[in-house]
């Protein structure tokens, strides 16, 4: 281990390298990779070099009976914990590192909770549930093509708002799955502090041979306009030499810090002018007088999370609590608990969860060529409206002489008349 980490006393699901590594039964991941194999023999290189997976009709057998939508509040375990302190306290930082555990303390519960892939929303569908605390969550799928899902979750009284809107991606590349939320977060308390962030691209190896690991790589970017604060957290560090699934297979491991581990030093900028400066071109670019650093995080989303040295969150705390969603008694007809694909798939009836499965995309498919029909029909009328509207000089002055008004034609095929300054006079109907 490198000597600057210490060696952190992951999780059990850890793998050496680096991530999390997916703890299915045997059977359930032969049967998947069994399904996965024939899709890439259907498929073929459409499959292995796909972009984008979000449009493919996959095997209902790939599949856990949830929605996405409520996938989302894995990771928001932590909300009732964490926001609620960083509510009430009264310094600009502590609530800006409380926030920052918030979001790392849910990662490891995203991949926790995890028995197969969610089922994309249908356009419209919605998912209501509460925490103990009293915190509601609310979230929608608001668009189709481009898949987008919004939600908000409002803390205890109102103390703390989160909301914000994504689109998931995801791109098979071989062995692998790269899916990422794109999107931006937004926390708010009631004081106006703002505070922003990313997420990180979830990296799934193993997808057909050799150990499933679950990973999380890229920048998190949070951000506090208001009290000029910012981070950006690296996820593994930069120090990090090549670990997760392929970490050990060429050279020694010994030094190499594992993927689930995260960097970032949190800034403090000295001028409104720099911060702006900072949100067009990066804090990478900043000048070192521009900002002062007032605090160091680091530490694993499968461990825990340390800030200058103290720990925040430790998984291994059994004193903290892990908050679940709680479904209410009477959401909208459209919640997602309604979808008869999942109720067969729980039920562990595979034919009528496909069947079901198949007539919402053939439903979805259909209504999106109507909204595209009627898109393009209305596209067409404004343009008639418009040419309707459209009307030459010869035609607007027939219209003036039909209404007995007389036009002067005199100046039709001169050229302008030049004034004392050379320039042009201008045209000027004579009506009489």
């Amino acid at each position: 281990m490198a000597a600057e980490f210490p060696n952190y006393k992951r999780i059990g699901k850890a793998y050496p390298g680096g991530g999390y590594i997916y703890t299915g039964t045997p059977e359930e991941l032969a049967a998947q990779r069994g399904i996965l194999w024939e899709l890439a023999k259907s498929f073929g290189k459409n499959l292995v070099g796909a972009k984008d997976l979000i449009g493919i009709s996959l095997p209902v057998g790939l599949f856990e009976p949830r929605s996405y939508l409520e996938r989302l509040a894995d990771g928001w375990w932590s909300a009732p914990i964490f926001l609620t302190k960083a509510s009430k306290t009264k310094d600009p930082l502590e609530r800006f590192k409380l926030v920052m555990t918030f979001l790392l303390s849910g990662l490891f519960s995203t991949c926790d909770n995890q028995k197969g892939k969610p089922f994309n929303p249908i356009l419209g569908e919605t998912y209501e549930a509460v925490f103990e605390d009293g915190t509601r969550i609310y979230a929608e799928q608001t668009s189709h093509h481009p898949p987008v899902t919004s939600w908000q979750m409002f803390g205890p009284d109102n103390s703390w708002y989160y909301y914000g809107f994504g689109e998931w991606t995801a791109a098979f590349r071989g062995n692998s799955v790269k899916g990422h939320q794109l999107g931006p977060h937004f926390i708010q308390f009631p004081d106006g502090t703002e505070i922003t962030f990313s997420l990180p691209e979830a990296l799934v190896s193993g997808i057909l041979f050799g150990d499933r690991i679950i990973e999380y790589v890229g920048i998190v970017e949070f951000r506090d306009e208001k009290n000029g604060l910012s981070c950006d957290l690296h996820l593994p560090p930069k120090e990090c030499e090549q670990g997760g699934m392929f970490g050990g297979w060429f050279g020694s491991s010994k030094n190499k810090i594992p993927t689930d581990y995260f960097r970032g030093e949190i800034m403090q900028w000295k001028q409104r002018e720099d911060f702006a400066n900072m949100l067009k071109k990066g804090a990478s670019k900043a000048k070192s007088t521009e900002y002062e650093i007032v605090g160091r995080i680091q530490g694993s989303w499968l461990s825990c999370i340390e800030i200058d040295g103290e720990k925040w969150w430790d998984i291994h705390d059994e004193s903290i609590k892990k908050y679940l969603p709680i479904r209410i008694d009477s959401p909208l007809p459209s919640d997602s608990r309604y979808r008869l694909d999942t109720k067969f798939l729980a039920a562990g009836d595979l034919e009528q969860a496909g069947e079901f499965k198949r007539k919402l995309e053939v439903k979805q498919r259909k209504e999106a060529a109507l909204r595209k029909e009627g898109y393009d029909s209305r596209k067409k009328e404004k343009a008639g409206e418009k040419e309707k509207r459209m009307v030459t000089v010869a035609e607007f002055k027939k219209q003036l002489r039909s209404m007995n008004i007389n036009v002067s034609s005199s100046d039709s095929g001169k050229k302008d008349k030049k004034t004392k300054g050379g320039k042009s006079a201008p045209k000027t109907a004579v009506v009489s």
